[in-house]
């Protein structure tokens, strides 16, 4: 009797410890995907910009939003200023898992996913908030896959900034004969190196931190300008004319990387997904009341500032452009005709 007694005893011991343990499993957050709501997460995020600039800003209000509604349970590294390396190399840091998102300017990737040419179609945009609109179409949707297709990454939402004009060292830009023979400082974009040529003009590629040297020297004797960049980079300093053309968009793409699923709960991942919409609409709506304030700073500079009241010198250009990218991709050809209608 005694034995048996011991052997009920010790099992009703050993019962206790495994529910015990269990408790505790579940209290650290080791539990399954959708029920992990204590486990303790880190992301981390590259932007290729400084820290003042809208796009950096936005990242930092996803951090501070995130950890507000977590308490600190999921933390977020801004690594801005391209601290982490090139778009290449955040590109396999995407793909590795070792970065969770980055923020790229769309330029940057139109060699490896072409189809992105679709933003920089000229004369496409009449400004910024024009751009903005083609945000949440099914045909901007559309472009955002075209990273899943080969990668451990996808594209989740656009950052904008200011819309292109050209900034001269000398001389105003408002007919497509003033393009004829010019050296223009642009991103190594197709689309923007195919306007130019068919302008007459040049484009030359080359690193950021290189253009305000170029246009000084005369190595170039224009760049692809916003009004947010002449203010922040001081190019009025050394140039002179500045013509509102307006001649294409200028955004950036917002890109997770698939492994970041892996270590959130399903309620964590739709924390983190709602918290990036909304920083991204804070950061557009930023971006406008930005365009403005600068346009104020940049018109009380020296620069003379030539608005293009009339493009329909530059419409055939346009026309040849839109028709070869159509041609090329269905997908750009459809994003075209949403942003004409």
């Amino acid at each position: 009797m005694r034995v048996k007694k011991f052997k009920g005893s010790l099992l009703l011991i050993l019962a206790l410890v495994l529910a015990l343990g269990g408790c505790g499993n579940q209290a650290q957050g080791g539990a399954d995907n959708g029920g992990s709501e204590a486990k303790s997460v880190k992301l981390k995020i590259s932007t290729n910009v400084p820290p003042g600039h809208i796009w950096t800003q936005t990242v930092n209000k996803f951090k501070e939003d995130v950890e507000k509604q977590t308490d600190g349970r999921i933390t977020v590294e801004v690594f801005p200023s391209s601290q982490l390396g090139g778009t290449n190399d955040v590109v396999q840091m995407l793909n590795s898992g070792s970065v969770d998102y980055a923020v790229i300017p769309t330029a940057f990737l139109t060699s490896s996913y072409p189809d992105l040419n679709a933003w920089f179609m000229p004369f496409l945009f009449e400004d910024m908030e024009d751009a903005m609109k083609m945000r949440g179409t099914d045909e901007s949707k559309e472009l955002l896959k075209v990273f899943a297709k080969d990668q451990n990454f996808k594209g989740v939402d656009w950052l904008f900034t200011g819309n292109h004009s050209i900034l001269m060292k000398n001389g105003k830009m408002d007919s497509p004969e003033d393009f004829k023979g010019k050296k223009i400082r642009a991103p190594g974009t197709q689309a923007i190196t195919d306007l130019y040529n068919a302008l007459g003009a040049s484009a030359v590629s080359m690193p950021l931190t290189e253009v305000y040297s170029a246009l000084k020297t005369g190595v170039v004797d224009g760049i692809n300008a916003s009004v947010n960049s002449i203010a922040s980079q001081k190019y009025h300093e050394i140039a002179n004319d500045f013509t509102l053309l307006n001649q294409t968009a200028f955004n950036a793409v917002v890109l997770q990387s698939n492994s970041t699923n892996k270590k959130l709960s399903d309620s964590d991942l739709e924390l983190i997904n709602n918290a990036m919409k909304s920083a991204v609409d804070w950061g557009n709506d930023e971006a406008i009341t930005e365009l403005e304030e600068n346009m104020k700073k940049v018109k009380k500079t020296d620069l003379n500032i030539h608005k293009v009241e009339d493009i329909k010198p530059f419409l055939s250009v346009k026309d040849e452009i839109y028709q070869k990218y159509s041609e090329q991709s269905d997908i750009i050809k459809a994003f075209i005709e949403k942003a004409q209608d």
